[in-house]
Protein backbone atom coordinates (compact mmCIF):
# COMPACT_ATOMS: atom_id res chain seq x y z
CA UNK A 1 0.00 0.00 0.00
CA UNK A 2 2.66 2.41 0.25
CA UNK A 3 3.93 1.96 -3.09
CA UNK A 4 0.76 2.85 -4.45
CA UNK A 5 0.29 5.38 -1.95
CA UNK A 6 3.28 7.30 -3.10
CA UNK A 7 2.68 6.80 -6.75
CA UNK A 8 -0.75 8.54 -5.88
CA UNK A 9 1.54 11.53 -4.76
CA UNK A 10 3.55 11.33 -7.57
CA UNK A 11 0.73 12.17 -9.69
CA UNK A 12 -0.80 14.63 -7.66
CA UNK A 13 1.71 17.25 -7.63
CA UNK A 14 1.68 20.11 -9.94
CA UNK A 15 5.53 19.88 -9.75
CA UNK A 16 5.74 18.38 -13.24
CA UNK A 17 9.62 18.38 -12.52
CA UNK A 18 9.05 15.45 -10.12
CA UNK A 19 6.90 13.43 -11.97
CA UNK A 20 9.15 13.08 -15.02
CA UNK A 21 12.63 12.23 -12.44
CA UNK A 22 9.79 9.86 -10.74
CA UNK A 23 8.04 7.96 -13.79
CA UNK A 24 9.76 6.80 -16.71
CA UNK A 25 8.23 6.94 -19.69
CA UNK A 26 6.07 5.37 -21.68
CA UNK A 27 8.32 5.60 -25.38
CA UNK A 28 12.12 5.88 -25.64
CA UNK A 29 11.68 8.75 -28.07
CA UNK A 30 12.99 12.05 -27.45
CA UNK A 31 11.88 14.92 -29.04
CA UNK A 32 14.43 17.99 -29.76
CA UNK A 33 13.15 21.25 -31.83
CA UNK A 34 15.54 23.30 -32.98
CA UNK A 35 14.56 27.30 -33.88
CA UNK A 36 16.58 29.15 -36.57
CA UNK A 37 16.40 32.65 -35.20
CA UNK A 38 17.15 33.81 -38.59
CA UNK A 39 14.19 32.51 -39.73
CA UNK A 40 11.28 34.40 -37.57
CA UNK A 41 9.51 37.08 -38.48
CA UNK A 42 7.79 39.36 -36.63
CA UNK A 43 3.84 38.57 -36.40
CA UNK A 44 4.18 35.40 -38.11
CA UNK A 45 3.69 32.57 -35.21
CA UNK A 46 2.55 29.61 -37.04
CA UNK A 47 5.68 28.47 -36.07
CA UNK A 48 4.99 28.85 -32.02
CA UNK A 49 1.31 27.31 -32.69
CA UNK A 50 3.43 24.48 -34.41
CA UNK A 51 5.00 23.84 -31.14
CA UNK A 52 2.60 24.15 -28.93
CA UNK A 53 -0.20 22.07 -30.78
CA UNK A 54 1.47 19.62 -33.05
CA UNK A 55 3.71 17.45 -32.04
CA UNK A 56 1.71 15.25 -30.62
CA UNK A 57 3.67 13.81 -27.24
CA UNK A 58 3.42 10.52 -25.59
CA UNK A 59 2.91 10.15 -22.10
CA UNK A 60 6.41 11.56 -20.21
CA UNK A 61 7.99 11.72 -23.49
CA UNK A 62 11.06 13.94 -23.19
CA UNK A 63 11.11 17.68 -25.35
CA UNK A 64 13.89 19.91 -25.54
CA UNK A 65 13.55 23.40 -27.20
CA UNK A 66 16.41 25.22 -28.23
CA UNK A 67 16.88 28.88 -30.25
CA UNK A 68 19.61 28.29 -33.01
CA UNK A 69 22.09 31.39 -33.94
CA UNK A 70 22.91 30.05 -37.52
CA UNK A 71 25.67 32.63 -37.67
CA UNK A 72 27.42 32.03 -34.08
CA UNK A 73 26.41 28.80 -34.03
CA UNK A 74 25.05 29.52 -30.57
CA UNK A 75 22.22 27.26 -29.06
CA UNK A 76 19.87 28.48 -26.28
CA UNK A 77 18.09 25.71 -24.39
CA UNK A 78 14.65 27.28 -23.23
CA UNK A 79 12.58 24.21 -21.97
CA UNK A 80 13.62 20.43 -21.48
CA UNK A 81 10.81 18.78 -19.70
CA UNK A 82 8.92 15.42 -19.93
CA UNK A 83 5.40 15.55 -21.32
CA UNK A 84 3.27 15.02 -17.86
CA UNK A 85 0.61 12.41 -18.48
CA UNK A 86 -0.18 8.99 -17.58
CA UNK A 87 -2.09 6.56 -19.78
CA UNK A 88 -5.62 5.99 -19.41
CA UNK A 89 -4.57 2.56 -17.39
CA UNK A 90 -2.14 3.96 -15.07
CA UNK A 91 -5.07 6.49 -14.04
CA UNK A 92 -7.45 3.77 -13.51
CA UNK A 93 -4.97 1.61 -11.49
CA UNK A 94 -3.76 4.72 -9.44
CA UNK A 95 -7.64 5.84 -8.89
CA UNK A 96 -8.48 2.13 -7.98
CA UNK A 97 -5.66 2.18 -5.35
CA UNK A 98 -6.34 5.14 -3.33
CA UNK A 99 -6.33 5.12 0.30
CA UNK A 100 -8.73 6.83 2.12
CA UNK A 101 -6.55 9.64 2.90
CA UNK A 102 -5.54 10.00 -0.57
CA UNK A 103 -9.51 11.04 -1.27
CA UNK A 104 -9.24 13.39 1.07
CA UNK A 105 -6.41 15.11 0.55
CA UNK A 106 -5.30 14.87 -3.15
CA UNK A 107 -7.13 15.19 -6.23
CA UNK A 108 -8.62 13.23 -8.48
CA UNK A 109 -5.72 11.95 -10.74
CA UNK A 110 -7.50 12.87 -13.82
CA UNK A 111 -7.82 16.48 -12.89
CA UNK A 112 -4.68 16.66 -11.62
CA UNK A 113 -3.69 15.62 -14.45
CA UNK A 114 -5.70 18.59 -16.22
CA UNK A 115 -3.74 20.70 -14.33
CA UNK A 116 -0.09 19.67 -14.70
CA UNK A 117 -1.04 20.13 -18.41
CA UNK A 118 -2.06 23.46 -18.44
CA UNK A 119 1.89 24.11 -15.95
CA UNK A 120 3.28 22.66 -18.71
CA UNK A 121 1.82 24.67 -21.71
CA UNK A 122 2.45 28.20 -20.17
CA UNK A 123 5.30 26.76 -19.15
CA UNK A 124 6.03 25.87 -23.00
CA UNK A 125 4.80 29.52 -24.03
CA UNK A 126 6.67 31.32 -21.74
CA UNK A 127 9.80 29.32 -23.49
CA UNK A 128 8.62 30.50 -27.01
CA UNK A 129 8.72 34.48 -25.70
CA UNK A 130 12.67 33.83 -24.80
CA UNK A 131 13.21 32.59 -28.44
CA UNK A 132 11.39 35.51 -29.92
CA UNK A 133 13.19 37.61 -27.74
CA UNK A 134 16.59 36.70 -28.67
CA UNK A 135 15.25 37.00 -32.55
CA UNK A 136 14.94 40.34 -32.13
CA UNK A 137 18.93 40.23 -31.33
CA UNK A 138 20.09 38.44 -34.01
CA UNK A 139 22.91 39.91 -36.53
CA UNK A 140 23.46 38.22 -40.13
CA UNK A 141 27.04 37.12 -40.12
CA UNK A 142 29.35 35.87 -42.53
CA UNK A 143 27.66 32.62 -42.40
CA UNK A 144 24.19 31.54 -42.02
CA UNK A 145 24.44 27.56 -41.54
CA UNK A 146 21.75 25.94 -39.51
CA UNK A 147 23.04 22.56 -40.04
CA UNK A 148 26.82 23.32 -38.88
CA UNK A 149 24.96 25.10 -36.05
CA UNK A 150 22.85 21.71 -35.00
CA UNK A 151 26.36 19.50 -35.77
CA UNK A 152 27.48 21.45 -33.16
CA UNK A 153 25.12 20.17 -30.75
CA UNK A 154 25.93 16.25 -31.82
CA UNK A 155 26.61 15.66 -27.52
CA UNK A 156 22.98 15.58 -27.61
CA UNK A 157 22.78 12.69 -29.31
CA UNK A 158 24.59 10.24 -26.68
CA UNK A 159 21.81 7.95 -25.38
CA UNK A 160 22.43 4.68 -26.76
CA UNK A 161 18.70 3.64 -25.92
CA UNK A 162 16.76 6.78 -27.06
CA UNK A 163 15.02 7.11 -30.41
CA UNK A 164 15.35 10.49 -31.95
CA UNK A 165 13.02 13.02 -33.59
CA UNK A 166 14.05 16.08 -34.47
CA UNK A 167 12.11 19.34 -35.23
CA UNK A 168 13.97 22.15 -36.90
CA UNK A 169 11.56 25.39 -37.90
CA UNK A 170 13.67 27.15 -40.85
CA UNK A 171 13.40 28.77 -44.08
CA UNK A 172 16.40 26.87 -45.30
CA UNK A 173 18.72 29.45 -46.48
CA UNK A 174 22.19 28.07 -45.77
CA UNK A 175 25.52 30.15 -46.58
CA UNK A 176 28.83 29.25 -45.32
CA UNK A 177 32.31 29.16 -46.74
CA UNK A 178 31.06 28.10 -50.08
CA UNK A 179 33.11 28.94 -53.41
CA UNK A 180 30.82 30.75 -55.58
CA UNK A 181 28.90 28.53 -58.16
CA UNK A 182 29.58 25.41 -55.64
CA UNK A 183 26.57 22.85 -56.75
CA UNK A 184 24.75 20.26 -53.67
CA UNK A 185 27.41 18.20 -53.94
CA UNK A 186 30.54 20.51 -53.52
CA UNK A 187 27.79 21.73 -50.95
CA UNK A 188 27.46 18.95 -48.92
CA UNK A 189 30.88 17.76 -49.23
CA UNK A 190 32.14 20.94 -47.70
CA UNK A 191 29.59 20.81 -44.71
CA UNK A 192 30.16 17.22 -43.81
CA UNK A 193 34.16 17.54 -43.55
CA UNK A 194 33.69 20.43 -41.60
CA UNK A 195 30.91 19.60 -39.05
CA UNK A 196 31.15 16.04 -38.86
CA UNK A 197 28.78 14.65 -36.63
CA UNK A 198 26.60 11.50 -35.58
CA UNK A 199 22.77 12.32 -34.82
CA UNK A 200 22.37 8.34 -33.84
CA UNK A 201 19.62 7.64 -36.06
CA UNK A 202 17.51 10.83 -35.54
CA UNK A 203 14.50 11.24 -37.24
CA UNK A 204 14.43 14.47 -39.23
CA UNK A 205 10.73 16.85 -39.81
CA UNK A 206 11.90 20.34 -41.41
CA UNK A 207 8.86 23.38 -41.84
CA UNK A 208 9.14 26.71 -42.48
CA UNK A 209 11.08 26.12 -45.67
CA UNK A 210 10.79 28.63 -48.45
CA UNK A 211 12.01 29.05 -52.38
CA UNK A 212 14.15 31.72 -53.53
CA UNK A 213 15.06 33.61 -56.76
CA UNK A 214 15.46 30.52 -58.78
CA UNK A 215 12.43 27.89 -59.22
CA UNK A 216 14.32 24.91 -57.99
CA UNK A 217 16.15 26.37 -54.60
CA UNK A 218 13.00 24.71 -52.34
CA UNK A 219 14.40 21.58 -54.43
CA UNK A 220 17.79 22.33 -53.91
CA UNK A 221 17.71 23.08 -50.53
CA UNK A 222 15.87 19.72 -49.60
CA UNK A 223 18.47 17.87 -50.98
CA UNK A 224 21.48 19.57 -49.37
CA UNK A 225 19.53 18.57 -46.21
CA UNK A 226 18.85 15.27 -46.72
CA UNK A 227 22.47 14.61 -47.82
CA UNK A 228 24.05 15.87 -45.21
CA UNK A 229 21.65 14.35 -42.56
CA UNK A 230 22.06 10.77 -44.31
CA UNK A 231 26.19 11.57 -44.02
CA UNK A 232 25.96 11.86 -40.41
CA UNK A 233 23.05 9.25 -39.56
CA UNK A 234 20.10 10.39 -39.71
CA UNK A 235 17.00 10.91 -42.16
CA UNK A 236 15.19 13.87 -43.21
CA UNK A 237 11.04 12.69 -43.48
CA UNK A 238 9.84 15.66 -44.70
CA UNK A 239 10.97 19.19 -45.69
CA UNK A 240 7.79 21.22 -45.82
CA UNK A 241 6.58 24.90 -45.46
CA UNK A 242 4.40 23.24 -42.20
CA UNK A 243 5.02 20.25 -39.89
CA UNK A 244 2.76 17.03 -41.61
CA UNK A 245 1.03 15.47 -39.10
CA UNK A 246 2.59 13.83 -36.36
CA UNK A 247 1.96 11.17 -33.82
CA UNK A 248 2.24 9.92 -30.10
CA UNK A 249 3.92 6.36 -30.60
CA UNK A 250 4.98 4.60 -28.23
CA UNK A 251 9.00 3.14 -28.89
CA UNK A 252 11.39 0.74 -27.41
CA UNK A 253 14.54 1.35 -26.70
CA UNK A 254 17.05 1.50 -29.68
CA UNK A 255 18.65 -2.28 -29.90
CA UNK A 256 22.57 -2.67 -31.39
CA UNK A 257 23.64 -5.63 -32.97
CA UNK A 258 27.30 -5.67 -34.15
CA UNK A 259 28.59 -7.92 -37.12
CA UNK A 260 30.46 -7.69 -40.22
CA UNK A 261 29.90 -7.57 -44.26
CA UNK A 262 31.97 -8.82 -47.31
CA UNK A 263 31.59 -8.19 -50.93
CA UNK A 264 32.63 -6.34 -54.08
CA UNK A 265 36.14 -7.93 -52.45
CA UNK A 266 36.27 -5.95 -49.53
CA UNK A 267 35.14 -6.25 -45.85
CA UNK A 268 34.22 -4.35 -42.94
CA UNK A 269 32.13 -4.21 -39.88
CA UNK A 270 28.68 -3.61 -39.81
CA UNK A 271 25.72 -2.49 -37.24
CA UNK A 272 22.18 -3.21 -37.27
CA UNK A 273 20.10 -0.77 -35.02
CA UNK A 274 16.47 -0.73 -34.36
CA UNK A 275 13.69 0.30 -32.47
CA UNK A 276 10.00 -0.83 -32.71
CA UNK A 277 6.31 1.11 -32.61
CA UNK A 278 3.27 -0.06 -30.89
CA UNK A 279 5.10 -3.47 -31.09
CA UNK A 280 6.30 -2.98 -35.08
CA UNK A 281 9.49 -2.40 -36.17
CA UNK A 282 9.30 1.14 -37.51
CA UNK A 283 12.79 2.45 -37.40
CA UNK A 284 16.15 0.26 -38.89
CA UNK A 285 19.29 1.50 -39.79
CA UNK A 286 22.29 -0.67 -41.16
CA UNK A 287 25.75 0.68 -40.63
CA UNK A 288 28.96 0.08 -42.94
CA UNK A 289 31.77 0.74 -41.48
CA UNK A 290 35.38 0.48 -43.90
CA UNK A 291 38.30 1.96 -42.85
CA UNK A 292 37.47 5.57 -41.12
CA UNK A 293 34.54 5.70 -43.64
CA UNK A 294 30.76 5.05 -42.00
CA UNK A 295 27.91 4.75 -44.35
CA UNK A 296 24.63 4.92 -42.83
CA UNK A 297 21.52 2.95 -44.50
CA UNK A 298 17.78 3.30 -44.06
CA UNK A 299 15.65 0.05 -44.22
CA UNK A 300 11.97 -0.64 -44.40
CA UNK A 301 11.50 -4.08 -43.11
CA UNK A 302 9.55 -6.61 -41.50
CA UNK A 303 11.18 -8.85 -38.39
CA UNK A 304 8.95 -12.35 -37.92
CA UNK A 305 9.91 -15.22 -35.52
CA UNK A 306 7.96 -18.58 -36.06
CA UNK A 307 9.23 -20.47 -33.16
CA UNK A 308 13.28 -20.38 -33.33
CA UNK A 309 13.28 -18.97 -36.11
CA UNK A 310 13.42 -15.17 -36.74
CA UNK A 311 13.78 -13.87 -40.65
CA UNK A 312 14.12 -9.96 -41.64
CA UNK A 313 13.25 -8.64 -45.02
CA UNK A 314 13.41 -5.29 -46.01
CA UNK A 315 14.61 -2.55 -48.73
CA UNK A 316 17.13 0.06 -48.40
CA UNK A 317 14.72 3.42 -48.88
CA UNK A 318 17.10 6.00 -49.51
CA UNK A 319 19.94 6.46 -52.43
CA UNK A 320 23.57 5.98 -50.37
CA UNK A 321 25.50 8.44 -50.66
CA UNK A 322 22.65 10.46 -51.80
CA UNK A 323 23.68 12.79 -54.42
CA UNK A 324 26.67 10.20 -55.64
CA UNK A 325 25.98 9.61 -59.23
CA UNK A 326 27.48 5.99 -58.60
CA UNK A 327 26.01 4.99 -54.82
CA UNK A 328 26.89 2.48 -52.63
CA UNK A 329 23.48 1.60 -52.39
CA UNK A 330 20.19 2.43 -54.66
CA UNK A 331 16.59 3.06 -53.10
CA UNK A 332 15.04 -0.18 -53.75
CA UNK A 333 18.06 -2.95 -53.07
CA UNK A 334 17.08 -6.15 -51.17
CA UNK A 335 17.89 -7.34 -47.51
CA UNK A 336 16.83 -11.00 -46.29
CA UNK A 337 18.54 -12.23 -43.16
CA UNK A 338 17.49 -15.57 -41.24
CA UNK A 339 18.73 -16.98 -38.01
CA UNK A 340 18.01 -19.05 -34.92
CA UNK A 341 16.15 -16.85 -32.14
CA UNK A 342 18.62 -14.81 -29.63
CA UNK A 343 21.49 -15.97 -31.84
CA UNK A 344 23.30 -15.30 -35.18
CA UNK A 345 21.51 -13.55 -37.94
CA UNK A 346 22.85 -14.48 -41.36
CA UNK A 347 21.80 -13.45 -45.25
CA UNK A 348 22.96 -11.11 -48.23
CA UNK A 349 21.87 -7.13 -49.03
CA UNK A 350 21.47 -7.58 -53.28
CA UNK A 351 20.93 -5.03 -55.86
CA UNK A 352 17.77 -4.71 -56.69
CA UNK A 353 18.05 -3.77 -60.39
CA UNK A 354 20.57 -6.65 -60.64
CA UNK A 355 23.44 -4.58 -61.07
CA UNK A 356 27.31 -5.81 -61.07
CA UNK A 357 30.62 -4.59 -59.46
CA UNK A 358 33.12 -3.20 -61.42
CA UNK A 359 36.90 -5.55 -61.66
CA UNK A 360 39.34 -3.97 -59.01
CA UNK A 361 39.87 -2.75 -55.88
CA UNK A 362 40.33 -6.68 -54.46
CA UNK A 363 37.42 -7.78 -57.21
CA UNK A 364 38.86 -9.68 -59.76
CA UNK A 365 35.44 -9.79 -62.48
CA UNK A 366 32.23 -8.24 -62.52
CA UNK A 367 30.07 -9.91 -60.40
CA UNK A 368 26.73 -9.49 -59.29
CA UNK A 369 26.22 -6.53 -56.57
CA UNK A 370 25.73 -8.81 -53.42
CA UNK A 371 27.04 -8.18 -49.67
CA UNK A 372 27.08 -11.05 -47.39
CA UNK A 373 26.03 -10.00 -43.84
CA UNK A 374 26.51 -11.49 -40.46
CA UNK A 375 24.98 -10.25 -36.81
CA UNK A 376 25.37 -12.10 -33.46
CA UNK A 377 22.64 -12.18 -30.72
CA UNK A 378 19.84 -10.62 -32.64
CA UNK A 379 16.96 -10.70 -29.97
Amino acid sequence: MVATSSFAQIINTNDIDTICRSNRAETHRNTIVYVDLSSLTPGEDEWGYTILKKLELAPRERVTILGVNPSTFEVLEVFDSCYPTFTQSEILQIRNNRSLWDKLITQDPESQQRDNLQTFDARLRNSLDKIVASSKKYMLGKRRDILGAIAFDKNRFTNRDAVYRVVIFTNGTISDDFESGANETQIVELLTKKYPASFSGAEISVFGVTGGDRSEALESKERIFTSFFLSNWARVRSFTPSLPQQTNSSFSALNTRMGAFEGGGVKGSAKLSFSAANGKLAYIWLTFVLGPKSLYVPIEDEYLCNGDTCSLKGRVIEQIPFLSSTPYFRKGDQIALAGKNGERLKGELTSESKEVFRPGNGNPQSDEVKYQIEFVGLN
